[in-house]
């Protein structure tokens, strides 16, 4: 699973430009835009523009240089994004052009002619297939921004329009760029805003955000185990998303701990991690979540690359190293095993819910891998380490992160409690696991680990048959930060038998929620054999021993 794609605003991004594009995952999409971007002007100049639309954006530019892009800029824009291998999403100004000459918002329908500058140059451009796709405007609704929903809708059919229309002439409808929308806050407010747009986008995105940079009980959160994010905190926008697109996609457009730019020590330093990590797991379960859009790539303190020293922060070595390891596929419920609580009643598949774990574990398939699984585990827990015994395959990858000398609060991180993870002159390190045929894998103390596992079958994991006769495999052609395509939301009659098993010391034995699995019965009807299988789900209170 690549990591996750990051938002950057234009006007503070020109130490990113200069400073190497290997800092920007190859195959991530960044976004560009964020709250500025509905005050942006577009200085484009095309075949249709005529002089007296030029001068208006012109004088506007003058007036407000920071909120301008040029025609130049933006090529610079398109080719840093074209040399990291990386695609655009644009955010496109929507209450800028619905204000009346008193500046007032929503007053008008929105006006479409920047927009179109935009987007005609861009098809225009040698670096167009860059860009994925576009929005239209940023939390517009929030605040009472905006009210006039049928208006906004409106403008999603017009933006349509002019997408089609300029790219009319392209054989290839994978390079047109897509809809997404309608960027807002909120369960209820964009449920609101998708029942109305969902015909309108290709991908719905929405915003979230744990809480306040400012407030300060996000200090007492973020160092305990409340940290712990659950699936059913996304269930919500996936089953409007379902209800209301035809190909329904969804995105966490815009994300981090934190709003109000993140909390200097936490969102960027090595506590922050652990709740990265477990989102990043927690979401894999919310189908058809497939993207999480981190915010942001530069800026503020929830950056994944310092605006200070142009250094990577921790997030960024966890959004790098699921990117390298992490499959498209999730493998059953996320696991606690320090916890007596029947796992098969709740969709956390351990507990009642978060906050008592210091421990957990989330399954994927293995990227590159074929058919072995891998292990993300999160020990939160700062005084104590865990000792796993994995009992199947022949052989383990581990991946161990810390914080520089064991401390939450580092803005480095620790590789295998040897490495310390840095990128110089805009390269990045050679980043090697710990391969060995000794299975049991010890946490230590606040970390984060990734464990491939060699030589096991997972069937959810071995790759589909590709005949001659297919011409091309049509998985994700935009794979990026968070892809998540073809998961499964399990439940308790989803788990099967073949699942990999861990064991704690004392050689007692789970898989990810059952420990045993019975045939019950053969049945021979009209001379053939048919076979049913009933699965008995016998709950074994476990508890793993701390080391």
């Amino acid at each position: 699973m690549p990591p996750p794609s990051a938002s950057c605003d234009p006007s503070s991004s020109q130490q990113l430009w200069t400073g190497g594009h290997s800092k920007l995952e190859h195959g991530a999409i960044p976004q560009v835009g964020g709250s500025q971007a509905d005050s942006a002007i577009y200085n484009m100049s095309t075949s249709t523009t005529t002089v007296e639309e030029a001068n208006r954006f012109a004088q506007a530019c003058d007036k407000n240089p920071q909120l301008c892009l040029t025609m130049q800029r933006w090529e610079e824009v398109l080719k840093f994004a074209h040399d990291a291998g990386a695609r655009i999403v644009f955010t496109l100004a929507y209450i800028r052009h619905t204000k009346d000459e008193s500046g007032q918002n929503d007053q008008q329908d929105w006006d479409s002619t920047n927009a179109k500058q935009l987007l005609q140059y861009t098809a225009q451009s040698k670096y167009a297939t860059t860009v994925f796709g576009f929005e239209l405007g940023n939390e517009v609704t929030h605040k009472g921004k905006i009210e006039n929903v049928t208006r906004l809708v409106n403008a999603y059919a017009e933006l349509r329009h002019i997408i089609d229309e300029t790219w009319s002439s392209s054989n290839n409808d994978k390079h047109k760029p897509k809809i997404l929308g309608p960027a807002s806050t909120g369960q209820s407010i964009t449920t609101k805003l998708l029942k109305a747009l969902g015909s309108h986008v290709d991908i719905a995105t929405y915003h979230k955000y744990h809480g306040g940079g400012k407030e300060e009980a996000l200090v007492k959160y973020a160092k305990s185990t409340s940290i712990i994010q659950h699936p059913n905190k996304f269930h919500g926008i996936s089953s409007t998303s379902n209800k209301y697109m035809d190909k329904p996609e969804v995105w966490v457009g815009e994300g981090a701990m934190a709003y109000n730019s993140g909390r200097q020590n936490i969102t960027d330093s090595f506590v922050g991690s652990f709740w990265f990590t477990n989102l990043l797991g927690a979401i894999s379960k919310s189908v058809p979540h497939t993207v999480y859009c981190r915010q942001a790539l530069v800026g503020g303190y929830y950056e994944l690359i310092s605006h200070e020293t142009m250094k990577a922060r921790p997030d960024y070595w966890i959004a790098h190293l699921w990117k390298r390891l992490v499959g498209t596929k999730s493998i059953g419920p996320i696991l606690s095993p320090s916890r007596e609580d029947s796992p098969d009643e709740y969709t956390f598949g351990c507990c009642e819910g978060p906050g008592y774990d210091t421990l957990l574990v989330h399954a994927f398939c293995a990227k590159g891998e074929l058919s072995n699984p891998i292990f993300v585990i999160t020990n939160i827990d700062k005084e104590s380490s865990f000792n796993l015994n994995i009992t199947v395959g022949t052989r383990i990858t581990k991946y161990i992160l810390t914080g520089k000398n064991g401390r939450r609060d580092s803005r480095s991180v620790v590789l295998n409690g040897n490495q310390l993870l840095t990128i110089e002159n805009g390269q990045l390190p050679e980043i090697v696991g710990e391969d060995t045929d000794d299975m049991r894998v010890t946490l230590p103390p606040a970390s984060i680990a990734f464990v491939t596992v060699h030589g096991f079958e997972v069937d959810e994991c071995v790759p589909p048959v590709v005949t001659a006769a297919t011409e091309t495999s049509h998985i994700n052609e935009y794979t990026t930060s968070i892809s998540l395509e073809d998961q499964h939301q399990y439940t308790t009659s989803d788990i099967h038998d073949h699942f990999p098993f861990i064991a704690s010391e004392s050689e007692m034995y789970y898989p990810a929620t059952f420990d045993e699995v019975q045939l019950l019965s053969l049945v021979q009807m009209l001379g053939a054999m048919v076979f049913f299988a009933f699965i008995l789900c016998l709950r074994k209170r476990l508890r793993l021993r701390q080391s």
